[in-house]
């Protein structure tokens, strides 16, 4: 790898943790039992082991795919308000894995509190509702955009190790 493409990747790093700094709410992708897809959203926290947190009411349609189906995506996404063009809008997809944190324990104590400080009071308010349930949604891979053609693989535990994705970028018709 040459010095520019080095360069290149500390730039998609840097591009990635802005996106999970700045983005507050994602886009959450589950799918029923019979494979029904199901998009909605949720505000969300980002752990210190990169898991995305999300307190979600059981009368939410997604919540029973979570509890009961374990797999979603996330995804974070620029602000059409501040993306340049909205074709080629920064975001991250993300594939994970639903754990549901219990309520007596102090992940949750831990994880609703962080969330609280993100998000504010109104978290102190729905924290004692009791269909309420905290999420963890554990990523395995995912993939970051950064533009036409800025299109990376993203990896680790913590989502931090970022490598080209393919090679060639778009082509045109002759």
């Amino acid at each position: 790898m040459d010095s520019e493409q080095r360069e290149e990747l500390e730039w998609a790093k840097e591009e990635l943790q802005l996106l999970k700094e700045n983005v507050r709410s994602c886009i959450l992708a589950t799918a029923s039992s019979q494979g029904v897809p199901l998009s909605s959203y949720a505000p969300v926290f980002i752990d210190e082991s990169g898991c995305f947190l999300v307190y979600v009411s059981a009368m939410a349609k997604h919540y029973a795919h979570l509890k009961k189906g374990k797999l979603a995506s996330v995804s974070l996404i620029e602000d059409e308000a501040t993306s340049d063009e909205l074709f080629a809008r920064k975001r991250l997809s993300v594939d994970c894995e639903a754990v549901l944190i219990p309520r007596d324990s102090d992940a949750w104590e831990s994880g609703i509190s962080s969330l609280q400080k993100r998000h504010g009071e109104i978290v102190g308010y729905l924290r004692d509702l009791t269909d309420f349930d905290l999420f963890s949604l554990k990523p395995s891979s995912g993939r970051l955009v950064l533009g036409f053609g800025k299109a990376y693989q993203i990896s680790g535990m913590e989502l931090d190790q970022v490598s080209f994705l393919g090679a060639g970028g778009h082509r045109s018709k002759s």
